[in-house]
């Protein structure tokens, strides 16, 4: 009765899972890479790509009673982790490494295929799902890291990776040191398939909001990823016909998470989202402006110096005194990180990270003020 039950509760967690997942992978290919490609997107979508049809292939063997197709579609299931880690890599502009999903995939359909139903199984089993663990909890570093890690979309991504990297170092301890039977592995694979369908649900909601909310602003550039390649575009051309005159600059809120704390969630929106409006009103109409994050805008515009000085300058004046709306214990205040293309170069990724660095040096120096790259 019990083994029984236990098939059960997997063929009904199965059906879901491989619900979830279509329903998923449609919804991020549909509403997010085909509205904002990019190579974030990509990856994700490749993500429920894996997670759809391995899914289904489980299901197949459970339904034809082939054990060896149900476990090389589990195997290959376990991979679909590595990839969400992966575009969250692409996402900064880091190296993605997607190969890595590729080998797990493999590596883990041919433990689980090739161990047989020998008394190596469970440790096998537990440890694939440990391997597959450690790339949500990769995955959480990189959430950490990145620039809108506090909105509220992003808490699902965010708990159920944690809650998936102590699952699977629980089931790999609990495999190593407690005797374990077979009810014991029934009752494991159906917590592990539950975990992972929660965690495409998770993932669904949190990785619809990086493609399709962020970083793309209402009244800036029509999203990140489109900015980039215009931006890249422009500077290309530019550097052919020898103009000297572009530079890159990163505006961003100093001590968002204090303001956020002094404001309140619904207030910082409102906040960032007057000061996103200052930035397109302080600058030329045919500067190009991006949202790389909630309250953290990339301009790129061709102005001399002196002119280019004043309009910072400017900006930072009507930042210090927006008015918030309310009373708040922190003063409002931006940084300027300035990258000239005639000293850094007209590559964008350079410019980017070089005007990155100097907003760093501006805001650590007290914020409320622009730091130029030199020579």
């Amino acid at each position: 009765m019990t083994v029984s039950m236990g098939s059960t509760a997997l063929a009904n967690l199965g059906i879901a899972q491989a619900t979830v997942a279509t329903l998923g992978t449609m919804m991020i290919i549909g509403l997010g890479f085909l509205q904002r490609p990019s190579r974030a997107s990509l990856l994700w979508s490749l993500a429920f790509v894996l997670a759809m049809v391995s899914t289904w292939a489980t299901l197949a063997g459970e339904a034809i009673d082939d054990e060896t197709l149900r476990r090389a579609g589990l195997g290959v299931m376990l991979g679909a982790p590595a990839l969400i880690w992966s575009g969250f890599r692409a996402r900064r502009r880091a190296r993605a490494f997607p190969w890595v999903s590729a080998l797990q995939s493999v590596a883990s359909a041919l433990a689980l295929v090739l161990v047989g139903d020998s008394a190596w199984y469970n440790l096998t089993f537990r440890s694939v799902f440990l391997a597959a663990a450690v790339f949500a909890g990769l995955t959480l570093l990189e959430i950490r890291r990145s620039a809108d890690r506090h909105d509220r979309l992003v808490i699902p991504l965010a708990i159920v990776s944690a809650v998936f990297l102590a699952l699977g170092a629980f089931s790999f301890l609990a495999g190593l040191f407690v005797p374990a039977g077979g009810d014991d592995l029934s009752l494991t694979r159906v917590l592990n398939t539950l975990g992972m369908l929660v965690y495409l649900v998770c993932a669904t909601v949190t990785l619809l909001f990086f493609t399709s909310v962020s970083p793309v602003g209402v009244q800036t550039a029509a999203s990140w990823p489109q900015f980039t390649v215009t931006a890249i575009d422009r500077l290309r051309r530019a550097e052919a016909a020898g103009e000297i005159s572009w530079a890159l600059l990163v505006v961003r809120i100093d001590d968002p998470e204090d303001v956020r704390m002094a404001a309140g969630a619904a207030s910082f929106s409102r906040i960032v989202e007057k000061f996103e409006q200052l930035v397109r009103a302080g600058f030329p109409a045919e500067a190009d402006i991006g949202r790389e994050a909630g309250g953290r805008l990339v301009v790129l515009l061709a102005r001399p110096g002196q002119v280019l000085r004043e309009h910072v300058r400017a900006l930072l004046r009507e930042v210090t005194e927006m008015d918030a709306g309310q009373q708040m214990t922190v003063q409002l205040s931006a940084s300027v990180g300035w990258a000239p293309a005639d000293i850094v170069g007209y590559d964008f990724d350079a410019l980017l990270a070089s005007a990155s660095r100097a907003c760093d040096a501006a805001s650590e120096q007290g914020g409320d003020r622009w730091e130029r790259l030199r020579t």
